[in-house]
């Protein structure tokens, strides 16, 4: 099992679980993900983090940014300025698990969970 968190996140993969081997959770909220959707939202995270870290020396002192990444299930919502941004998280998942849920990451921990994720795809505990 890995175990990464801190304070407003947290992030379990137990891949001797069969269908929901990862929990991705917030201050108030968690959700188990399958595979195939922890593997997407790293994707999509790194990505969206990417984007913003190229753009955010552009940015003027209180301009605002959004980003928004589709990936399947997954619909990323970035909003920040130069200093930080937080991340919305749609999950739409049509077919035989046919399930929905909506997340949200303020700009205080974003970039540790960004980091964290990102350490793990690294390191191959995907």
């Amino acid at each position: 099992m890995i175990k990464k968190e801190g304070p407003g996140w947290r992030i379990i993969r137990d891949t001797s679980r069969e269908n929901f081997s990862t929990l991705i959770g917030g201050e108030t909220w968690a959700i188990e993900l399958n595979q195939s959707e922890w593997e997407n939202l790293v994707k999509i995270v790194i990505e969206l983090s990417d984007q913003h870290e190229e753009v955010k020396g552009q940015l003027m002192g209180d301009e605002d940014i959004t980003l928004e990444l589709e990936l399947s299930p997954w619909l990323a919502i970035l909003k920040g300025d130069q200093f930080g941004w937080n991340l919305k998280l749609i999950l739409n998942q049509s077919g035989l698990l046919n399930r929905g849920a909506e997340v949200y990451w303020p700009r205080n921990v974003t970039t540790y969970v960004a980091n964290a994720m990102r350490t793990m795809w690294e390191s191959g505990y995907l």
